[in-house]
């Protein structure tokens, strides 16, 4: 992704890269046995959500609020209501995570360790419903009420927290 370029567009390109693991995620809870499992796969999508992804949410994190303000000010209580859905989501979807990483990370040391094609299929749900909603409403909207200053601090902050890594 460009560093220059803006933040906005920034934060829905990276829906694209999510939805890439997203659909490995699936393909390695499909595999038949342990056996099949990949640890080089594991070992990827552990590595892209602990950091891609978690810089994703963390800039979410950091939007919302300021968009949520924005859309109360003005009356527009459905960009609020999802901004405040999205922000649950994040929890539900922190929780799934963390079951999802034990099993990558056995998988991913070799362990005997299948991952579970439920469990999977419901955070590559939930995490394409949330990228759904964020690009149809929240993005939109901050598009058009996030002046090009606000843009470019919140473009500054995203840049602080990944040189922060």
């Amino acid at each position: 992704m460009e560093t220059n370029a803006e933040p906005l567009d920034r934060l829905q390109a990276c829906h694209g890269r999510i939805e890439e693991e997203l659909q490995a995620l699936e393909r390695l809870a499909h595999r038949a046995s342990p056996a099949e499992a990949e640890p080089a796969a594991a070992l990827a999508l552990l590595g892209f959500f602990e950091t891609a992804g978690a810089q994703h949410n963390r800039d979410e994190d950091d939007l919302f609020p300021r968009v949520r303000v924005r859309a109360a000010s003005l009356g527009r209580i459905e960009i609020a209501a999802a901004i405040d859905e999205l922000e649950r989501e994040h929890a539900t979807l922190d929780a799934q995570w963390r079951r999802l990483r034990e099993a990558l990370s056995a998988i991913g040391a070799r362990r005997a360790a299948r991952l579970d094609a439920g469990e999977a299929g419901r955070f590559a749900w939930l995490y394409r419903r949330h990228m759904e909603r964020e690009a149809q409403l929240v993005l939109p909207f901050a598009r058009e009420v996030l002046g090009a200053a606000d843009r470019a601090e919140f473009g500054a902050r995203m840049a602080k927290r990944r040189a922060a890594k």
